[in-house]
């Protein structure tokens, strides 16, 4: 009974390790296939009063090195859409010290909204 259990589990971890197998090559396969792509941005807007702004960019950053564009590093760039004098100051000396993270003013006549 118990060798049942054993190739029960044996044969479950197979199976999950064929599919996340096939998965990371579907990924592979679609990102060569977007070869137009000369460059990305992650656009964030923020707005408000941010308590703890310094760790809301460095989770921003992470995220931002989170995606997998294949040999293209996307910027990360933070909209100012309103937010507290405060923290404006706090986001942009963060900015001033990583030069791969832009702070924009928001625009009124912007595509993206």
């Amino acid at each position: 009974m118990a060798w049942c259990f054993f190739w029960l589990f044996l044969s479950l971890f197979a199976v999950v390790g064929l599919i996340e197998t096939a998965i990371v090559l579907l990924e592979a396969l679609s990102i060569r296939r977007i070869r137009s792509i000369r460059a990305a941005t992650l656009r964030i807007v923020l707005s408000g009063k941010e308590e703890h702004p310094e760790y809301l960019m460095n989770t921003l950053v992470l995220m931002n090195d989170r995606l997998n564009l294949g040999a293209i590093e996307p910027v990360l760039e933070i909209v100012d859409g309103g937010i507290e004098e405060q923290t404006h100051n706090a986001i942009r000396e963060y900015c001033e010290k990583n030069p791969w993270v832009r702070f924009t003013e928001g625009q009124e006549d912007d595509i993206i909204k």
